[in-house]
């Protein structure tokens, strides 16, 4: 294993202890990926900080606000990235309403694509952004009326940002899902955000969804099969991967040596998780490698856009097992 994809694994449980241990009441695979996305960005879990932007959180909105409940430690955990929470809280409180007002309905995916937004655009460019986050979503939304709700907000967001045309790209989007479809993967919200990533990737559709599913098998075989939440950081992996046996051996290696640390075994996380969490901390390492031009692939004009979907694909899958677990236990 990389030495620094190593260090990575070792400070996402380093974060998760520290996680664990302070936020007991939490749900536990939002403090898997808070641990997770924090060590894909070198850093340190500060409990204290934490807690400071949760009150901070608390004391700004409503009791019933979606920037509470399943979203409170997320949030917070992506506001302790930041150089000043308090203004960027306030800017995403700002985006939320515009999306609101545009349509969008208050759900608990509405505050994550505003982060999206604020974290990735001008100020300048809000409306215009919202502008074509909505047309991005009602082409999906025409597309697949049953399918598309409102945790499809987070990604729509994500293809705003983007330079890409919204027609050509919403056909490309259906292109992927349809070819996919027919190759066996379940019509689903994962095979929806698979579809949205690939969206990215500069190769003809057919050349990328091959390779997805070819990475797909693979992995099955390694015994590190991604479910359909984890089948957005399939897309990135397609997306990045020169090789596609290295990185199945490399997914397989980092899958083991987390299983092996404790709090990682079989009675304290699904398999299915630690495969997504395998999987987004190679992928990061992949993007990481790529916009830092240490790897030679055709991804010049994508790879911000790529960066961006790859935290987010992993922000709306914790998000939809949080809402699961928390209707379950309801």
């Amino acid at each position: 294993m990389d030495l620094l994809l190593k260090q990575k694994v070792d400070l996402m449980v380093e974060n998760y202890y520290e996680i664990r241990d302070s936020f007991a009441f939490e749900y536990s695979i939002v403090k898997h990926f808070i641990a997770m996305n924090l060590a894909s960005k070198n850093k340190s879990v500060n409990i204290d900080e934490i807690k400071e932007i949760k009150s901070y959180i608390k004391k700004e909105v409503g009791l019933f606000s979606n920037f509470r409940g399943t979203n409170l430690l997320t949030l917070s955990s992506l506001l302790y990235l930041e150089y000043d929470y308090k203004t960027y809280f306030k800017n995403m409180q700002n985006v939320y309403k515009k999306m609101n007002d545009v349509g969008f309905r208050k759900t608990q995916y509405l505050p994550l694509a505003a982060y999206s937004l604020v974290k990735y655009c001008s100020m300048y460019m809000w409306d215009e952004k919202i502008s074509r986050m909505k047309s991005f979503y009602c082409k999906m939304k025409k597309n697949h009326f049953w399918l598309t709700s409102s945790d499809d907000y987070v990604l729509a967001a994500v293809l705003a940002t983007s330079d890409l045309d919204i027609e050509k790209s919403t056909e490309e989007m259906e292109k992927c899902y349809k070819f996919l479809n027919k190759k066996g993967f379940s019509k689903s919200d994962g095979l929806q955000t698979l579809s949205q990533i690939l969206t990215f990737g500069e190769e003809d559709s057919e050349i990328k969804c091959n390779k997805a599913l070819s990475l797909f098998t693979k992995l099955k075989n390694e015994k590190c099969k991604l479910r359909y939440d984890g089948l957005g950081s399939l897309g990135v992996l397609t997306l990045i991967s020169l090789d596609e046996n290295k990185i199945v051996e490399e997914i397989k290696e980092v899958y083991n040596y987390i299983k092996s640390k404790k709090g990682y075994g079989m009675f304290s996380i699904q398999k299915s998780y630690v495969s997504m969490l395998a999987a987004s901390l190679v992928a990061d390492f992949y993007v990481e490698k790529a916009k830092d031009g240490l790897m030679d692939i055709t991804l010049a004009n994508s790879i911000n856009a790529i960066v961006i979907a790859q935290q987010q694909a992993a922000l709306v899958a914790v998000c939809a097992a949080s809402a699961a677990a928390s209707s379950s236990s309801s």
